[in-house]
């Protein structure tokens, strides 16, 4: 059965709003094309002036994933202890996850602007490897099946966003290469203050408030270990397709417990 690649792109004056994509077959291509369309058009960031979607026939089969663990930590942790902890507990050490933080609060571009993808960060020198340091790095031909969908809503409640899903989806395409050790994401949406730290081996940590409401900065940033193969990194994100088809679960922890969490 064929499947087929739809992505969404929308901007303002050249100033981006949102983004999506879905790999369904071709008999649900009318009904994803319209869904992505009136999403694009329906942003709290505002009305686009241009939208563009993108339609191709995959020309390989998807790899098959389950999702990441998600857990987001009770109590009202302040962001910075949490942080610490979590990059405790990843191969990142903790002043070089701290200072890549601060960075995307301020603009981690060469402009001091949002990059259009993610930076690429060696662990433990620090340096940044992605080709380009204005665009970044974006992972691209990403879904989750239906069924997985539905299961996740189910276990996340009241804490299920469109934004959480795509999220997560991303994060478990990232992490499933083997040079990825860990990702940090800031949402650049000023009204959506909900992030994330995935740490290999550990799980997806969903970080309410970790940035300021208003602020429109952020990103992504992956950290690989030292010899990576950037090549085969970035067109592993760039065009290898990735479905999840199945989730994982979806638990409440304290600081003190995710240190026992494998």
């Amino acid at each position: 059965m064929a499947l087929f690649s739809v992505k969404m792109r929308s901007s303002k004056g050249g100033l981006h709003i949102s983004g999506a994509e879905r790999i369904v077959p071709e008999e649900k291509l009318d009904e994803v094309v319209l869904s992505l369309f009136n999403r694009a058009r329906n942003h709290s960031r505002g009305k686009p002036d241009f939208i563009s979607v993108k339609v191709e026939e995959l020309k390989e089969e998807p790899v098959y994933l389950k999702a990441l663990p998600v857990y987001e930590v009770k109590g009202g942790v302040p962001i910075k202890t949490l942080l610490e902890k979590l990059f405790s507990l990843s191969d990142v050490p903790v002043s070089l996850g701290l200072r890549f933080y601060m960075q995307l609060l301020k603009g981690i571009s060469p402009s001091g602007g949002v990059m259009r993808g993610a930076a690429i960060v060696e662990i433990p020198s620090g340096k940044r490897l992605e080709p380009d340091s204005e665009r970044g790095v974006r992972v691209s031909y990403i879904d989750i099946t239906d069924e997985a969908a539905e299961e996740l809503k189910r276990l996340a409640g009241s804490r299920y966003t469109e934004n959480f899903r795509d999220a997560l989806t991303l994060s478990t395409k990232v992490l499933n290469h083997p040079d990825v050790l860990a990702e940090l994401c800031i949402s650049d949406d000023p009204d959506y203050t909900t992030g994330y730290v995935s740490v290999k081996g550990r799980g997806y940590f969903r970080l309410f408030n970790i940035k300021p409401a208003g602020l429109s900065l952020g990103g992504r940033v992956f950290f690989v270990g030292e010899g990576t193969d950037l090549k085969n990194l970035v067109s592993y994100l760039e065009g290898k397709p990735v479905i999840i088809s199945s989730v994982s679960t979806y638990s409440a922890v304290s600081l003190e417990e995710i240190e026992g969490l494998k």
